[in-house]
């Protein structure tokens, strides 16, 4: 019976859990998580900037254009990129999707003119 009881109580609990702010707004990695692990030339979350970048870079929002380097250390750069961008900025964003896509924006802007 109490088993039941705690089944029944974590049911109704999940929902409000699921639908709280705190959980909406989590991020698997942090901008900072992000910095001090490029920081320290960790490859795991080199892959994770990589992907992420190469996912956002198919973004339709013409706002979220930016250009990944067409030569052969461009992961060098989008690593140094992000600890460049973020290295005097602070709070860094909890999202290290958000602090990925505001540094390419930034230091990898879209050649407007190739677009037309």
């Amino acid at each position: 019976m109490r088993r039941i009881a705690a089944l029944l109580v974590a049911l109704t609990l999940c929902p409000s859990l699921l639908a709280s702010e705190q959980v909406k707004g989590y991020s698997f990695i942090s901008g900072d998580d992000l910095y001090d692990a490029l920081s320290q030339d960790s490859m795991l979350l080199q892959g994770y900037i990589l992907g992420v970048t190469d996912s956002l870079k198919h973004s339709a929002n013409s706002a979220e254009c930016f250009s990944i380097p067409l030569q052969p250390d461009a992961d060098l750069l989008i690593y140094s990129g992000y600890i460049n961008y973020w290295s005097n900025r602070t709070p860094r964003p909890d999202n290290a999707v958000t602090a990925i896509l505001q540094m390419m924006l930034n230091q990898f802007p879209c050649n407007t003119s190739k677009l037309k």
